[in-house]
């Protein structure tokens, strides 16, 4: 003999569960893994791109997608596009204003041979209108 099931009693077991799932849903898309906080870091998270993906670093070779940014040296990294072979990046400057944007525009002429933004040394290698490629070809240190 099978046990009858009514639509009250169907619905009232998903409800139940729906409701024990709310504080799964929630502890997983507001805990930040990285350093085990709750909601601590969420505003930072959305406003700095550096916990996106799209930045790759091979030994000394670095790939940078558009609008993403890399954190190295004491110093951002955003890449911003490309138009009429200038480069357009914003720099910032962790040690002096990390909410602060130096924006600087590079011919990709003068990338070629080098450029230094922050305390790094740069040669381009590649650059499209969606990726930059370069080289950290020295490392500067203050004190």
């Amino acid at each position: 003999m099978k046990p009858k099931f009514d639509k009250i009693s169907i619905f009232s077991i998903l409800f139940i569960l729906f409701l024990i799932s709310i504080p799964g849903v929630m502890a997983y898309h507001f805990t930040d893994w990285r350093t085990n906080t709750f909601m601590a870091d969420t505003g930072r998270i959305e406003a700095h791109p550096e916990f996106q993906e799209g930045v790759r670093i091979f030994d000394d070779r670095v790939v940078l997608n558009k609008g993403k940014s890399l954190t190295f040296n004491k110093s951002r990294l955003v890449f911003k596009g490309l138009t009429d072979k200038i480069i357009h990046l914003d720099v910032f400057l962790l040690d002096l204003d990390p909410q602060y944007a130096y924006a600087h525009h590079i011919s990709t002429a003068d990338a070629i041979t080098g450029v230094r933004l922050g305390d790094s040394k740069f040669e381009l290698l590649n650059v499209s209108q969606k990726t930059l490629q370069f080289k950290i070809s020295d490392l500067y240190t203050t004190y």
